[in-house]
C-alpha cells in the first residue's frame, strides 16, 4: 500500500501549489509518458488519425502526441480533487447544456450520462456529481490494488459512487441505481469484448457496447451524451447534448442499433471538433497490433 500513501502525499502537494504550477508539471509529466508508450501504438495512433480525419502525416503525428501528453494534465486535475466542492467546481469547469440534464432528471426515470475516453472523463464525473446529481460511475478495476483504492476514493470524494464494469454485481448495481432514479455514467467508445452493436466509426467497422441502449430501452431513461473539452485558453468545458431515448418495438436489435448509431455519430462529431482529446493510442479497430507491432 506504499503507492497509495505516496499518491496521497503527492496529492496534498499539488493541492497546495498554484494551478499554473500544476498545469506546467502536468505537461512535463505527459511528455515523459510518451517514452513509455510503445512506438507501434504511436504509429497506429498517427495512422488512424490520418485515415479518420484526412490530415497530413505530420499533423496526424502531432495530434497523436498531444492525445498522450494531455494525460499528464488529467493526472494533476485528479490529484487536485480534494479542492473541488459544489461551489468551486464552477470555477474549474464551465458546463454547457446543463438545462438538458435538469430537464431529463426531472422526469424521474434516472439518466445515462454517456461519454468516451475523451478529455478528462474523471473530471466530467466530478462535475456532474458536484452539481448535486447522484452519480454512479462505471469503472474498470485497476490492476494495481493501491491505485484502484486511490482513484475510487477520489471519485467518492467528489460525490460519485463506483461500480466495476464486470460481473453480475456490477450489472445489478447499474440497474438498481437507475430504478432509484439516479444517474449512471458510462464510457461507451471502446470494445469491451462483450456482445455489442457492430457499427461504423469513421467508416471502419467496430463493435460498440450496447449497454446504454439496453438500459434506456429497459428503463425508459434518457441518454445524455456528455464530453469534456480543454478550451484554447486552457479552461475546461463540459458539453451536454439533448437527451436520446431508445424505442421499444418488437425489433430489439433495430432499437439498439439506432441509439448506438446516434451515439457514435456524436462521438465522431466531438473527435473531429477537438482531435487531441480522444484516446487515439487505444487499438480501437483491433487491427493496430497486427499492422504495426508485427513489423518490429
Amino acid at each position: 500500500m506504499l503507492v497509495y500513501y505516496v499518491m496521497k502525499l503527492v496529492s496534498k502537494v499539488f493541492c497546495l501549489l498554484p494551478w499554473s504550477v500544476g498545469r506546467a508539471f502536468g505537461d512535463v509529466l505527459g511528455r515523459i509518458a510518451l517514452f513509455f508508450v510503445p512506438e507501434w501504438r504511436m504509429q497506429m495512433a498517427a495512422a488512424n488519425v490520418q485515415e479518420c480525419l484526412q490530415v497530413s502525416q505530420e499533423e496526424a503525428r502531432k495530434i497523436a502526441v498531444q492525445s498522450v501528453v494531455k494525460f499528464g494534465r488529467m493526472v494533476i486535475e485528479v490529484l487536485r480533487f480534494p479542492l473541488l466542492t459544489s461551489e468551486t467546481i464552477q470555477n474549474v469547469v464551465k458546463t454547457d447544456g446543463l438545462e438538458y440534464l435538469e430537464e431529463a432528471y426531472a422526469k424521474g426515470k434516472g439518466a445515462l450520462m454517456c461519454t468516451g475516453h475523451f478529455g478528462n472523463w474523471e473530471l466530467l464525473g466530478a462535475d456532474v456529481a458536484l452539481h448535486g446529481y447522484p452519480m454512479l460511475s462505471i469503472a474498470r478495476k485497476q490492476n494495481n490494488s493501491a491505485m484502484d483504492r486511490f482513484i475510487n476514493e477520489y471519485r467518492e470524494l467528489v460525490g460519485q459512487k463506483v461500480a466495476y464494469n464486470e460481473g453480475r454485481e456490477g450489472v445489478l448495481a447499474m440497474g438498481r441505481y437507475l430504478k432509484e432514479k439516479h444517474l449512471l455514467g458510462i464510457l461507451f467508445d471502446q470494445d469491451t469484448n462483450d456482445t455489442g452493436v457492430t457499427i461504423n466509426l469513421f467508416g471502419k467497422e467496430v463493435i460498440t457496447p450496447s449497454g446504454p441502449a439496453v438500459f434506456s430501452r429497459t428503463f425508459g431513461c434518457p441518454i445524455l451524451p456528455i464530453f469534456m473539452h480543454y478550451d484554447p485558453d486552457g479552461s475546461c468545458r463540459a458539453k451536454i447534448y439533448p437527451p436520446i431515448y431508445a424505442e421499444k418495438t418488437k425489433d430489439k436489435d433495430r432499437d439498439l442499433y439506432q441509439v448506438t448509431e446516434k451515439l457514435i455519430a456524436i462521438l465522431e462529431q466531438e473527435i473531429r471538433s477537438n482531435p487531441p482529446m480522444w484516446f487515439w493510442v487505444h487499438d480501437r479497430w483491433k487491427d493496430g497490433e497486427a499492422r504495426f507491432a508485427s513489423k518490429k
